[in-house]
């Protein structure tokens, strides 16, 4: 069964961290009261630069803000709801294009205060704190809809080895120079049909690694190549229980910032870990009250 592979061109907007300076497509954060709404689109726009793992978000609404005037400037808290959308954090599509979620499909939310600095015109995020949900849990969600899949969390064992087989099953369809590794499992959910028993669909993300296809070795102990080196590919696909079978396998395909070949003399270079292998996801989940296990939830920043 062939991989249907979408290739997507590469979007990059670069701007340093935590600075918010005026932008093409949005005025700049001033310390007049009427900019709230400016504020509040460059402050999700900062949370999703740093969300690195998990699905982007939007802005649904702006629910309060204050401002306090400084010397220079001002300091701005602004408290928003979001709402996830079906862009993977790799997807380079543009925000505004990203579709959100049917309440069937299972999407989350997420509540932020975001706090500003703006001196001399400049404005800088100095904190974000957001508490990350489901749209509606599995209890809320039955009474409405008793048919509707059950939202799992990402680390279900079934899922876990639906999404082993499926990586296996990627690679080996795959027509790409290199294998790919699993990145993370992105959202996983159950639902029961009558003629086929229990099906677990599931969504995942994949990063090129160096291992070439066709190596000796397989394509498990190898290193993911750098974000900016790598192809990310987004994948879905159903799981059925009782024949523990992969069905057909949806990806998307997204091409490297630095898609030049690597020379074939000069080692790759060392990059830091996935999120989730690295110590800033320690630090996140030891941040969170709670986090929900089904869902990525959204970091607080700064990590410290």
């Amino acid at each position: 069964m062939m991989i249907h592979l979408n290739a997507v061109l590469l979007w990059c907007a670069a701007a340093l961290p935590g600075l918010l300076a005026v932008q093409s497509s949005l005025p700049a954060v001033t310390c007049d009261k009427e900019s709230v709404a400016v504020a509040a689109s460059l402050g999700v726009q900062h949370i999703n630069r740093k969300h690195e793992h998990g699905f982007r978000f939007k802005l649904q609404v702006v629910q309060s803000s204050s401002y306090q005037q400084v010397s220079g400037g001002c300091h701005i808290d602004v408290n928003v709801k979001l709402v996830q959308t079906k862009c993977h954090f790799t997807n380079p599509k543009p925000d505004d294009q990203c579709e959100l979620w049917r309440l069937d499909e299972r999407g989350a939310v997420a509540t932020c205060s975001i706090e500003f600095w703006v001196m001399w015109g400049v404005a800088k995020v100095i904190r974000h704190e957001c508490t990350t949900r489901p749209e509606l849990t599995n209890e809320e969600l039955v009474t409405i809809c008793p048919y509707c899949p059950t939202l799992l969390p990402l680390d279900d064992p079934t899922a876990v080895k639906a999404v082993d087989d499926a990586v296996v099953k990627f690679n080996r369809e795959s027509k790409q120079e290199n294998y790919f590794t699993l990145m993370e499992v992105a959202h996983v959910t159950m639902g029961s049909f009558e003629t086929i028993g229990m099906i677990t669909s599931l969504m995942f993300a994949l990063v090129e690694t160096t291992c070439p296809r066709g190596a000796r070795n397989t394509f498990v102990p190898c290193t993911p190549r750098c974000p900016d080196r790598a192809h990310h590919a987004f994948c879905q696909t159903s799981y059925y229980n009782l024949h523990r079978q992969v069905g057909k396998l949806e990806c998307e395909l997204y091409l490297p910032k630095n898609p030049g070949p690597h020379p074939s003399d000069v080692p790759e270079p060392v990059c830091r870990p996935l999120f989730h292998q690295s110590p800033e996801a320690c630090v996140c989940k030891t941040l969170l009250n709670n986090p929900n296990q089904a869902i990525h939830n959204i970091c607080p920043f700064p990590l410290k």
